[in-house]
């Protein structure tokens, strides 16, 4: 099964300013605009929609995020079989949403595209995003729902951690790792690395990560402890969402393949 990550949702009271923020220092293309004010930029793989806040009622930040795949009916039929309590059910459509959504273990929303939503077919570049966390309760069980619905694979990153009885868990489906954290009561990360529960950060990949940092406004960025997999610096978007960047750790895109700056 070809399942791979490819949409993240942030609510913004400001989708102008991010979008301006990651096409000036992340080189991220503009895909459209709505009249509501929602923005969706690239990466050339990644379709990053920055909705407008409506009347208060979403949470402002990471919100969500989106997976494509090849046939909506096997996804259906994986989850009667794994995950009978996981309604699929429509969703918007169009450029800025997926065209179902489904509801994992651990509460997070998750959007479903048969058109990739609405992508470019490009050679990917860099900065280019390889990474996303959630922040939840209960670990396993989100890895189990992500790999036996969707298809992803536990990375070898996750199955040595849990042979070491530790509670992280890493899924990978061929383009991106995605960490699957302690939520707030069981982590030791302080509150600027880790401000939230749910879905949590998302990760760039850069070619010449001193020449990048340099270009980024001074203060937004900073180191992350050396014993972080997969990222050696944390930074801040104008919103206040945190965002991973790594060359030479790289990431576990799939079992035993890594890509790095």
């Amino acid at each position: 099964m070809n399942s791979q990550i490819r949409y993240l949702a942030i609510v913004s009271e400001r989708p102008e300013t991010l979008a301006n923020f990651y096409s000036t220092y992340f080189k991220m293309r503009e895909l459209g605009r709505s009249d509501a004010g929602d923005t969706a930029v690239t990466d050339g793989f990644y379709n990053i929609s920055i909705l407008k806040r409506r009347d208060g009622a979403d949470e402002l930040g990471i919100n969500h995020f989106g997976i494509t795949v090849d046939d909506i009916n096997k996804i259906e039929a994986r989850l009667k079989e794994f995950s009978p309590n996981s309604e699929i059910r429509q969703d918007n459509g169009g450029l800025f949403h997926g065209d179902y959504r489904v509801t994992d273990p651990s509460g997070q929303e998750v959007t479903v595209s048969t058109h990739q939503f609405h992508t470019p077919s490009v050679e990917r570049g860099f900065p280019c995003i390889r990474h996303l966390a959630v922040c939840v309760e209960n670990n396993d069980e989100v890895l189990d729902f992500y790999v036996n619905v969707f298809g992803f694979r536990e990375s070898t990153t996750s199955q040595k951690i849990r042979a070491q009885n530790r509670v992280v868990r890493w899924a990978a489906d061929g383009a991106t790792a995605m960490a699957i954290l302690p939520d707030r009561t069981r982590r030791d990360m302080n509150e600027r690395e880790s401000p939230r529960d749910g879905l949590n950060h998302f990760g760039w990949l850069v070619n010449d990560v001193e020449r990048f940092l340099n270009s980024l406004p001074e203060g937004c960025v900073s180191q992350r402890p050396s014993s972080r997999p997969m990222a050696e610096y944390r930074g801040f978007d104008p919103d206040r969402n945190p965002f991973d960047i790594s060359q030479d750790k790289g990431y576990e895109i799939d079992v035993g393949q890594w890509v790095h700056g």
